[in-house]
Order: C-alpha cells, then structure tokens, then sequence
C-alpha cells in the first residue's frame, strides 16, 4: 500500500500539519516514544484542544452526555420513560456510550476524572424495568438469555469502555464473557430479530463488526483467537460483495478504515480480493507530493440512507474524526505501518 519512504513522509507530514490529538497519537502509535516531557506536552495540548473542550464542556454533572457538536447533531427525540429523557443509549451518537469512545481515540482514559465518572454512570446505570444491557453489568446473578440477547447494541457499551482503558474492571469482564458466549460457530454475532424473523442462518455483519471492534479495544490477548475468527467471518462476508459496493467509509455496518486497521494487525485477509479492494480505495486518496491522504466523497449534508446506507446525522457522527485530513492520514499510515510489518515477519 506504502513503501517504507512513504510512511517515513506521512509521519512528517503527521508531525507538522496534525492536530494536537494526531500529533500525540503519532508519537505514541507510529513512533512508539516512551514517556518523557515531550509526551506531557504533546497530552497537554491534547485537553486543551478545541475538541476536547467542546467534548468535555458538553458533559453533564452527573457523568453523562446527551448533547450534539461538532461529532453529531442535537438529539432528535427524547426517551419519554428515562430520567432527563434519556439513558447511557440513546438517543444515538449525543449520548454517553457514544461519546466515550471519542475521548478514547484521542487518548483519553479513566486515569482522567471525567472519563471515570462517565463510566461509572454506565456501569451503575438503573431505572426501573432496566434492559438487560444495564443488569449485565450492574447485576452479578443476572445473565442474559441468548436466544434474545442482542449483541450489536451492547457491543457499543463495551467498545466504550476499552477505548477509555476499563477492561480489567470486573463488571466489564464480565460483558466480555457475555459477549464471547454468543459468539456463533462462523465466528460471527446475530441480531435475533434476523435469527428468527428472517431465518438467517449466517451471522449478521453488523452484529458481528461491532463485537469484533469491542474484543480489539479490550487489547486483551486472551481473546486473540475469538477475534481472529471474527474477523475471518467479516472477511468473508465482505468477499461476497462487489468491490464497488465496498469501497466507501461505511457499508452495512462495516467500518471500512477500522476493519483495515485490525486486518492489517492481526494478517487476517491480506491477500483476499475484498481486503485487496478496500486497500486500493483507501490509497486512491494517498496525495505523495504532500505525503498525506485526502478524502474523497460528497459533503456530509449529501450523504442519504438510499444511496450511501446511512443520512447525513448517521454520517456526521460516523465520519467526525476520520475523513479529515489529519485522522485519515493517521489511520492510512498505520494501516500501511502494519502491512509493512506483516511483509517482514
């Protein structure tokens, strides 16, 4: 995807053109620098950023989010049977387990106060008549029946959690031993409603890349070979497509970058045609008389549900901190660190 030479011009490219959040991740990812004064500064300037401050201004006192920014537009209904209208869920993308995992890939962890009160609020969020997302982790005796357990939206929760470093927290292994116990014989998650009201017979892709994002954000090796599996079945069912209808940011559920990014961590489909289709897309937007990567697409405003699978609200959250220049040079030039890597071994 990227010579050695190239990846050498991206990082400076990253270096002198990167926001504060892409030039800390630069050093700790691609550089791999070891703690030191830099690194302070460099995580200094990352609280005090414009994206961190508009993120973190919007959290409310007890820990929780239902706010719209530059990463969503305001929340387009309330929950009517939730205390303020709404819970850790919902409504989508303004709303705590959706905004975690913002902080988290900027750096964030729970050693930050903030950060920590947030997960709190998950963990011991109650209501009467709760879902059995909340019981998972606030309930030790409760366990969720299977045939109607639903792993894509508690997936979320869990990818939450692990970007923002909780995974050794009791309550989160827990929905990890949850989430592994549903995992099917494909290697994939299925959604019960398609199980039973569609009579699939596969896993369904959704389900299935948000389970594999949150085993990846748990960095836990334990769970390599369970990942591993996931990620073959994404493979797979990204191999029965077109590359043409694969070769965007989103496609049913699938986030193309972050797939390539495990895939290209863990050598799962390197050499598969869809893997090989996906590459060829992202580097189409490689600009090597700069040294970075440039997106190409329609404005957000323009996205719609017929035609790209999901509206402008879904993409104004889906693509915040990924199309811009900085983020998607960051990414591409990891996804071609790790290629490179794979090659030699």
């Amino acid at each position: 995807m990227l010579s050695a030479s190239q990846i050498d011009e991206s990082v400076a490219w990253l270096l002198d053109n990167g926001s504060p959040p892409v030039r800390y991740l630069t050093h700790r990812h691609l550089l791999k620098a070891p703690s030191s004064a830099e690194m302070d500064n460099l995580w200094g300037d990352v609280q005090t950023c414009r994206d961190a401050e508009e993120i973190l201004s919007k959290q409310r006192g007890d820990g929780s989010w239902c706010s719209g920014g530059s990463w969503a537009l305001k929340p387009s209904y309330q929950q009517k049977s939730k205390p303020g209208g709404y819970d850790p869920e919902s409504p989508k993308y303004v709303t705590t387990i959706w905004v975690l995992p913002l902080l988290g890939d900027m750096g964030f962890t729970v050693e930050d106060a903030r950060v920590k009160k947030a997960c709190e609020y998950i963990l011991s969020y109650k209501v009467e008549g709760m879902e059995e997302c909340y019981r998972i982790f606030n309930d030790s005796s409760f366990y969720p029946d299977y045939d109607a357990f639903g792993p894509c939206r508690f997936s979320q929760w869990l990818v939450a959690l692990g970007k923002v470093g909780l995974q050794e927290d009791v309550r989160v292994k827990k929905g990890y031993e949850v989430l592994l116990g549903s995992q099917r014989e494909d290697g994939g998650w299925v959604s019960p409603a398609h199980f039973r009201e569609r009579n699939w017979t596969r896993s369904c892709p959704a389900s299935s890349y948000g389970a594999a994002l949150a085993l990846y954000c748990s960095k836990n090796e334990g769970y390599r070979d369970q990942l591993v599996k996931a990620l073959e079945f994404l493979v797979w069912h990204l191999s029965t497509k077109q590359a043409q209808e694969i070769q965007r940011f989103f496609y049913h559920g699938h986030s193309i970058v972050h797939e390539l990014l495990m895939f290209s961590e863990f050598g799962v489909g390197l050499k598969r045609k869809p893997v090989r289709a996906m590459l060829e897309w992202l580097v189409a937007m490689h600009c090597p008389d700069e040294g970075c990567f440039k997106y190409v697409g329609k404005p957000i405003s323009r996205y719609s549900r017929r035609k790209d699978g999901m509206d402008s609200r879904v993409a104004k959250y889906r693509l915040y901190h990924l199309i811009e220049d900085d983020w998607l040079t960051y990414y591409a030039t990891r996804i071609g660190a790790n290629l490179i890597g794979k090659a030699q071994d």
